[in-house]
């Protein structure tokens, strides 16, 4: 066999040193086993570690762990500290040398190997944070908690009186001493010794999980177990060597650590000696009683009982082991107790007895101590010198080997009297008895005269002289019965043993080692009787742990009850009730379980429902009765001994004292009737026993009745005394709760509540019409409440407890009736007058029944919470519901909503003034205090966290409208600028009193509830700060107590490894919550000292390692992800580059390398093996990834010195699968690998954004091109809503749950929602208000649940979906900055993104406005993408396909200018226009060429454009104009002009004139263009007719063609244009380009821009036909003649003025173009009045003067470009532009563009001079 290697216990050194892997201590290893997840044991490395063989050979084999030093150790130390496996670089926070020497050091300080000893060091290296986080606070943190709560120095003692203050340093002196030589030592000692305790509890553990964990466990749990189980044989052998472990461990608890030097030999060092000691001992017990446990209940091997008893004669059953401190004290009761059981368990006198009586047949594999004379002799000897002196704990052994002793000396006895019976028959016969021989059969005969004459423990009570008498067995079972001392010792010890506060084990293992103690009594009672003494510790026995709080939860541990054990007492108990009331119910409330499976319980059953006898003390009056002889009368357990009687009238068991009209029927009156056979069963006190048939829980509730009516009954059976009342309430509403949660079980909870009312009804019976046992308890309470506090006795106050035992139970049952009760209760407020809870247990000192009371409120409160938490669906379906679904929603009727909310008001009062004085209140103990503020702030969270989870607050249909008033009150009662001080210490506190929790494997409950409290205070917290930002409430009062508080919070994780995710959850959201204010934030890493944040982040960066639980590590990535947006610089930089600011000023000014501790350099490498994270982790890390990037640019400079993870997020998603096929299989997945695409497309698109600021963008984004299918595949259409999932869910929704919407459980923002079955829908409060009906869950899982969850799916895809596109359209822009236009390949991939997008827009889109905003978004990136290609003469060659997908997507739209899908057309337009712009440039070659090779498709394409597009969108617009709530605008009209042009544009449009006059002819565009026009004065926007230059621009492109020219002309439009009413305008002299007057302006923009250019149209079209009338028309605007020309004129030669303003003394591009169009209309006007001057009138412009400015200005340059005035914002870009022609003067494209016009019009006026 091949030897055994430690590599996963104890991993290599360097990778441990440098944090590449993380040692498992046996610390972590107890954790995982304790844990009733699981989630940390099935982890991958808690699962090697446990299935490696040498681990299992440490745990076979214990004192190797911790084994002295040997050569071989040694060697094995040098091995792994060698240079080949260490090697340390310069920045390593380790030190090698110093880590050995401490290895050395505390090899020989503690007497371990050295290889032992190393593994300590490391596990005290790599838990220095903590062990920092852990330790005293600093004099900060204790200023900053004392502000916190509002409390100076002095009055700060109740606050912190919690921790030790006394010495308070300075953060960095509390450093300093933290980093010596002596603090480290010290850490040393107490890891050893923390290891030692947990390798033995893990060890137990471990056999607790193999053997008693429950029969259903997950599939890998359960392959897991079935990995690391052992055989019989292999769990036998641990036996000695856990004895032999746990005497070591008794030893050295006796022993002083004298081996350490002086310095370390602390007050605290030698108390966790000897707690070690003692832990250990215990563990090893409790180990060796498992394994015994699992022998049944066989005997055990003589040589282990042997080894044991010689234990604990060593030892004196460990009584001399004493505990000095409090944390070594609380473990002297669970050591005590296993030796006890233990010793039960191996003396074994259940079997014991039948093997010495030959009932029982022995096999094969035992060897019974009772077989060795020498073993009994040893054990008797042992027990007898415990019983001598005084022995305590040995007392139930004690007992358990007298009654073995009486069975020994009866047998003897017998056995001697049949020998002697024997040889006197064998006498008279005369012949002689022969011997038979015997086989090795194991069981002993009791035919043979050797049986008869010998027997094992002859010689043994011949040798102690008990053969002959036994008094020496009865005054040893005197010694520890007489008291009842024996039976008190068990009922402490099964306190130990239970599953409350003070237990000491774990639930399984305890009950199992408690159920040696009612073994035991069964049996002894056979000669102890039923006394109370016993009766009392079988009941104190049972009910450990089975409070009514914990009936059907976890915490609830069961005891087999046998029938000896049913019989013996439960029976006798039976018997004598209800004359003797108590016994018999506190056994039924103890055994009373929801096992429906448990034939014990259904004999409980029917002795509670169906009793056939009644006890009763007999009275003398009653006479109606004669002696009967019965000489054996069989149902008497005494039958000769008891008088038997017959009645011989009816008896009466309720006489009722008052005179009633209604006398109660016969069946509801308790009458015993004549002929009822009855016996004395007491002479002493004549108590009777009847043969009475009836119902026990009507007697009971007659009993109440009877109660409360005080003086109204004569009852036969007497007053129940206050303490017989209170323990009556209970049981009933024990059997109501037990009812109901056996039947709750069931798939039908209409049967729970059914069943649980069968109670009800049953306990009723007996009861007035008009009452039912609900109304009696009420009363009763009532009674209580309003009596003076004075007579509140604790027997009373008990009954008031079990009165809310019974409102609890009846709460599921019947909650109507219950919120009815409360709303009149007097325990909480009322509309007038004050709830008298407060004044009940209004003491400072909480103690006892008071305590009990409180606790029981709050408990009851807090369910009453959860109840109208859970029910407001229930309520509102009401009568509503259908037959099938109505089930418990009938039990609401009647119910107001506003009576509950004002009860849940009071309620909510009553729990926050509870709260709030929880911190003044003196408990039975700091345990007490944890249960109730955990309860309280239970209650609060859910309120807050539920109320505002769902729906709307505003909305007046909301679900949760009744819930409101509480949690508003909760809110503001906290969160207020006014909130008090006092409410916030208590929340301060809990979680102060985390750093008390001790560091024991023992006492989990204990543990578990103190965690509890602080985890719940924690989610308070964080829902406080929530659901203030959601109500947009101000927080800044809880902010800053928070932020005072910070350093507490950092420490929880430190404390326990629970806190970390609710802790770092808080933090998360007050960090969020202060950025979101305008001011800046608090610092987070101000408030917690460089010190506390570097071990801080020291933890959280570790995230979950070694476990690595999915939701804690999403949890931290999501904390570091709201650190990077959330303004928290400093942290930020702690995060990014693994320094704390003081660190990071003491090295290099720039970071070179991002350092391997940095939180980014573990986000990199995770993304080095990014196929191997799972994809909820992978979207947390990319958006912590991307968040760096965005809000922290140098990251990305200092991630790119490692580009190794780029090229793996390419790998990434070149691999995925579509995302169609994806999510047909897996909705998750698909929206997972959706969301992290668009992750990784937006981190490419940073990256490439900042590399083209190096020049190094160009090759990363040529290789990425050929990594874009996915993208292309699904970057742009979002496919994956199930639109007919969505209605057909809404529809059957609404349908089964009538009044409730599937929209009412929408989540609200409150907490932040993740992709996946929760993302929309709040699925969690929907199971827990719809899960009462059967069509939820459905029959087959396939109910509404089901549908809700794959609708969240499916929503969540798509959010994934949009995401997606948006990262893909930020990268495809980079790209486009980066390949355009070289890049041919990219040009195809743009192309095809944007005919999806268009594509994509042609489909139906569902009605949400995500779609809505999604059409939009798709079509603002066809723009970009087609305006980028446009630039880069990259457009397509063939349009029609664009232009087909753009005609469709326009033709779609239903209303083009309507208010929602006006922004939405505007952009088809520009779309439009940029691809018809581009059609231009598609010949390459003249226009008579491209007119050849434009496809007929696309003229046809571009003349139902025309049709569909341009002249209807004019239309439409031109009459929107006069409707003054359209949502139209002027830049409609340009856009439509636009297009037009665009579409004129087109090579071969020319050829199609005629049709395109048609088209604007069938829609009467040109009558409507001019009646717009002559309408423009009186639709003018602000004194600005802009319709008149916008309507003369539409004319203008249509001019540009003949033949609609020549249609204008005949239309009469230059008539038009000169007898409009804007034209007396125009003529006005203050018309001009400069003109501060809007309407002056334009006019000189329709002058210059329309009207001059379309009579240049019309008269090139038209000629000497039409050249009169342009004359004409020019003529008519002398003014603007005149002005043309002296605008042009030199600056400072002006030959017609003295003087001008400044303002003329610029120049425009609109008047360079105005003058050109002037000379171009002159000049033809010229030439054709030469032959026809007659018709044709002179044009008075001075061309002359005109042409000798033009020829200043080209040859003035400078001058030029000083005047030349920008009139609007394009022309303002142009001057900043550079010129298209670089030979060119020019230094701008303004200037450029001013030159060429210029010099056009010298040309047109130097052809006119020649």
């Amino acid at each position: 066999m091949a030897s055994l290697t430690d590599k996963t216990y104890f991993p290599a050194l360097g990778d441990c040193l440098t944090g590449n892997a993380t040692l498992l201590s046996w610390k972590l290893v107890a954790s995982a086993l304790v844990d009733s997840s699981r989630d940390r044991l099935t982890s991958a490395s808690v699962s090697t570690f446990l299935r490696d063989g040498f681990v299992n050979n440490l745990i076979q084999n214990p004192t190797k762990t911790f084994a002295a030093s040997s050569p071989q150790t040694k060697a094995n130390f040098e091995t792994k500290t060698a240079a080949i496996n260490v090697v340390p670089a310069p920045n390593d926070q380790y030190d090698l040398k110093e880590i050995k020497e401490d290895a050395l050091w505390l090899s020989k300080a503690a007497n371990i190997d050295e290889v032992a000893a190393l593994r300590i060091v490391v596990l005290e290296f790599q838990s220095r944070a903590r062990s920092h986080l852990t330790g005293p606070l600093s004099s900060q943190d204790v200023t900053n908690i004392q502000e916190a709560a509002g409390v100076s120095d002095a009055q700060a003692s109740s606050i912190l009186a919690l921790l030790n203050v006394s010495a308070v340093a300075d953060a960095d002196a509390t450093w300093a001493e933290f980093e010596t030589e002596t603090n480290r030592r010290q850490r040393l000692l107490a890891t050893y010794l923390s290891e030692r305790r947990s390798f033995l509890s893990a060890a137990d553990l471990l056999i607790t999980f193999l053997y008693y964990s429950p029969a259903s466990l997950p599939q890998e749990v359960e392959t897991l177990r079935a990995a690391i189980s052992l055989d019989a044989a292999a769990r036998d052998e641990l036996l000695p060597k856990y004895m032999s472990y746990l005497q070591d461990s008794v030893e050295r608890s006796q022993a002083v650590p004298l081996s350490f030097p002086p310095p370390l030999v602390t007050e605290q060092l030698e108390v966790d000696w000897v707690r070690t000691a003692f832990t250990e001992a215990t563990h090893a017990m409790s180990l060796i009683f498992q394994i015994l446990d699992l022998h049944g209940d066989k005997f055990v091997a003589l040589d282990i009982v042997t080894q044991w008893f010689k234990f604990v004669d060593e030892f004196e059953f460990i009584e001399g082991l004493v505990g000095t401190h409090e944390l070594n004290a609380e473990l002297i009761i669970p050591l005590k107790t296993l030796v006890c059981i233990i010793s039960l368990k191996l003396i074994n006198a259940k079997r014991a007895i039948p093997y010495l009586n030959q009932d029982i047949d022995l096999e094969d594999s035992e060897d019974p101590y009772l077989a060795s004379s020498d073993s009994i002799t040893q054990i008797h000897r042992i027990i007898v010198g415990a019983a001598n002196a005084g022995i305590m704990a040995a007392g139930p052994a004690i007992l358990a080997w007298s009654i073995i002793l009486l069975e020994m000396f009866n047998g003897y006895q017998e056995r001697a009297e049949r020998r002697d019976l024997a040889q006197n028959q064998r006498a008279q016969d005369g012949f002689e008895l022969e011997y038979q021989r015997y086989g090795t059969g194991r069981r002993n005969s009791a035919g043979s005269i050797v049986s008869i004459e010998k027997s094992s423990y002859d010689m043994f009570l011949s040798s102690e002289s008990i053969d002959r008498d036994n008094q020496v067995i009865k005054g040893l079972a005197a010694l520890v019965t007489s008291g009842g001392q024996v039976y008190d010792i068990m009922s402490e010890m099964a306190v130990c043993l239970g599953t409350g506060p003070l237990a000491a084990f774990q639930p399984t293992v305890g009950a199992r080692m408690r159920q040696v103690f009612p073994d035991l009594l069964e049996t002894s009672y056979a000669q102890v009787g039923y006394l109370s003494d016993p009766l009392s510790c079988l009941i104190s026995t049972l009910s450990t742990g089975r409070g009514y709080w914990d009936i059907g939860t976890e915490k609830e541990a069961h005891i087999a009850t046998s029938e000896g054990l049913l019989e013996s007492y439960v029976g006798q108990a039976f018997l004598r009730y209800p004359y003797e009331f108590l016994p018999f119910v506190n056994l039924c409330r103890a055994l009373l379980a929801p096992t429906s499976d448990d034939a014990h319980q259904e004999v409980l059953h029917g002795l509670l429902f169906r009793p056939d006898k009644l006890s009763m003390e007999w009275q003398e009056r009653w006479d109606s009765y004669e002696l009967i002889y019965e000489e054996d009368y069989g149902n008497s357990p005494q039958p000769n001994n008891l008088t038997t009687f017959q009645l011989t009238e009816d008896l009466d068991l309720f006489n009722s004292s008052l005179t009633s009209k209604r006398r109660p029927a016969e069946e509801e009156r308790f009458t015993v009737k004549a002929g009822t056979i009855g016996r004395f069963i007491s002479d002493s006190s004549r108590v009777a026993q009847l043969d009475y048939s009836h119902s026990g829980l009507a007697l009971l509730g007659k009993r109440l009745e009877a109660s409360l009516m005080g003086e109204a009954y004569n009852t036969a059976l007497g007053p129940l005394p206050a303490e017989e009342l209170a323990e009556a309430i209970s049981l009933l509403a024990t059997v109501l709760k037990v009812e109901y949660v056996k039947a709750s079980k069931s798939p039908s909870r209409a049967s729970a509540s059914e069943a649980a009312l069968d109670v009800v009804r049953e306990a009723s019976r007996a009861l007035p019409r008009t009452k039912d046992i609900i109304t009696i308890i009420t009363d009763l309470l009532d009674g209580f409440i309003q009596m003076d506090l004075p007579n509140l006795d604790g027997p009373k106050i008990s009954a008031m407890t079990s009165c809310l035992y019974f409102l609890d139970a009846a709460l599921p049952v019947a909650p109507g009736r219950v919120w009815a009760y409360m709303s009149r209760c007097g325990l909480i407020n009322g509309e007038s007058r004050a709830g008298r809870l407060s004044r009940i247990t209004g003491n400072l000192d909480l103690l006892g029944e008071r305590f009990e009371f409180l606790s029981s409120a709050v408990k009851f409160f807090s369910n009453l919470a959860d109840n109208a938490l859970t029910s407001p669906a229930q309520r509102r379906i009401g009568a509503n519901a259908g037959g099938r679904s109505r089930g418990d929603a009938s039990q609401w009727l009647g119910t107001s909503e506003g009576v509950l909310s004002r009860v849940l008001l009071s309620v909510t009062q009553t729990t926050v003034d509870v709260f709030e004085n929880s911190a003044t209140w003196r408990f039975p103990s700091e345990l007490d205090r944890s249960i109730l503020v955990r309860d309280v702030v239970s209650t609060m969270n859910s309120l807050i966290s539920i109320t505002f989870s769902i729906g709307s607050p505003d909305s007046p249909s909301s679900l949760t409208n009744s819930l409101l008033p509480a949690a508003k009150y909760i809110l503001e009662s906290f969160v207020s600028t006014s909130s008090s001080f006092l409410r916030f210490q208590p929340l301060l506190g809990s979680l102060l009193v985390a750093f008390q929790i001790p560091d024991s494997t023992l006492y989990p409950r204990r543990s578990r509830i103190v965690s509890e409290r602080v985890n719940v205070v924690l989610e308070f917290a964080t829902s406080l700060l929530r659901a203030a930002n959601y109500l947009e409430q101000p927080s800044a009062g809880i902010q800053t107590q928070l932020f005072k508080s910070a350093s507490v919070v950092a420490r929880l994780p430190a404390v326990r490894r629970s806190f970390k995710t609710r802790a770092v959850t808080l933090l998360s959201t007050l960090v969020e919550s202060a950025g979101k204010g305008n001011s800046e934030p608090p610092s987070l890493l101000g408030y917690l000292g460089p010190q506390v944040s570097r071990s801080f982040i020291h933890i959280v960066s570790q995230l979950d390692r070694p476990f690595d639980r999915r939701p804690e590590v999403l949890t931290i990535w999501k904390f570091f992800s709201i650190i990077m947006r959330n303004r928290q610089q400093w942290m930020a930089n702690c995060l990014l580059t693994g320094k704390t600011p003081r660190e990071a000023l003491k090295g290099e000014s720039k970071l070179s390398k991002l350092p391997p501790s940095s939180v980014l350099s573990k986000a990199i490498e995770k993304l080095r093996g990014i196929s191997n994270v799972p994809s909820e982790e992978l979207i947390a890390i990319l958006d912590f990834f991307t968040s760096a990037q965005n809000y922290w640019p140098w990251t990305i400079f200092a991630m790119q010195q490692d580009p190794v993870f780029l090229d793996n997020l390419r790998a990434y998603v070149r691999n995925l699968g579509p995302l169609a096929v994806v999510s047909k299989t897996d909705a998750r997945e698909a929206g997972h690998q959706a969301r992290i695409a668009a992750y990784v497309a937006e981190t490419f698109a940073m990256q490439l954004y900042h590399m083209r600021q190096m020049n190094q963008a160009q090759k990363f984004s040529t290789d990425l091109i050929q990594d874009l299918d996915y993208f292309l595949r699904s970057g742009v259409q979002v496919a994956g809503y199930n639109a007919s999932l969505h209605v057909n869910f809404t529809r059957n929704f609404g349908t089964r749950y009538p009044g409730c919407s599937v929209e009412d459980f929408k989540r609200t923002p409150l907490s932040p929602r993740d992709l996946g079955s929760q993302y929309y829908y709040a699925l969690d409060v929907a199971e827990s208000m719809l899960n009462y009906d059967s069509g939820w869950a459905g029959s087959r899982q396939n109910g509404f649940r089901n549908e809700m969850e794959t609708a969240n799916l499916n929503l969540s895809l798509v959010e994934a979906e949009v995401a997606l596109f948006h990262a893909w359209e930020y990268l495809l822009l980079e790209l486009s900055v980066t390949l355009l236009p070289k890049n041919g390949t990219f040009v195809t991939q743009m192309v095809q993104v944007v005919e999806q997008c268009l594509e994509a827009n042609q489909r139906a889109q569902p009605p949400e406005n995500i779609f809505v905003r999604l059409v939009h978004a798709r079509a603002n990136l066809v723009l970009t993408l087609l305006q980028r290609l446009a630039e880069a003469s990259a457009l397509p060659k063939d349009p029609a396909r664009i232009l087909t997908h753009v005609s469709v997507a326009l033709h779609a739209v239903e209303d083009p200018f309507g208010k929602d899908q006006i922004a939405y057309y505007r952009t088809l337009l520009k779309i439009l226009f940029v691809v018809l712009r581009g059609t231009k440039h598609y010949g390459g070659g003249t226009a008579e060429k491209a007119a050849n090779e434009s496809s007929v498709a696309v003229t046809q394409l571009v003349l139902t454009i025309l049709d569909r597009v341009v002249a209807s969108s004019f239309r439409t617009l031109v009459a929107l104009v006069h409707e003054s709530d359209a949502a139209t605008t002027p830049e409609d009209l340009a856009l439509v002009t636009a297009v037009l042009q665009a579409c004129l544009s087109v090579p071969g449009i020319e050829q199609c004139q005629l049709q395109v006059l048609n088209i604007m002819s069938s829609h009467e565009v040109l009558q409507v263009a001019t009646s717009l026009f002559s309408w423009a004065d009186k639709l003018a926007d602000k004194g600005d007719p802009i319709y008149g230059e916008l309507s003369l621009l539409f004319l203008l492109e249509l001019s540009a063609l003949p033949t609609l020219a020549e249609h204008l002309a005949c239309d009469g439009l230059l008539g038009h244009l000169t007898s409009a009413s804007i034209a007396g305008f125009m003529r006005r002299s203050t018309v001009s380009p400069f003109a501060d007057n809007a309407g002056a302006a334009r006019c000189y923009s329709i002058w210059a821009k329309g009207i001059l250019p379309i009579l240049l149209n019309i008269l090139g079209a038209l000629g000497p036909t039409i050249a009169p009338e342009v004359a004409f028309v020019l003529n008519q605007f002398p003014n603007l003649l005149q002005s043309s020309v002296e605008r042009f004129e030199a600056p400072g030669l002006s030959r017609t003025a003295a003087a001008r303003d400044a303002a003329q003394q610029y120049i425009t591009l609109l008047a360079i173009s105005e003058i050109h169009s002037l000379a171009l209309l002159t000049r033809v006007l010229g030439v054709l009045r030469l032959n026809n001057t007659r018709d044709i009138p002179e044009v008075v412009w001075d061309s002359a003067s005109v042409s000798e400015n033009v020829e200043f200005w080209l040859s003035g340059r400078k001058i030029l470009r000083e005047r030349l005035l920008p009139l609007n914002g394009r022309e303002v870009e142009w001057r900043g532009m550079r010129p298209n022609s670089e030979g060119s003067a020019c230094e701008n494209r303004l200037e450029e563009k001013a030159v060429l016009q210029l010099e056009a019009v010298r040309d047109v006026l130097a052809e006119e001079e020649e």
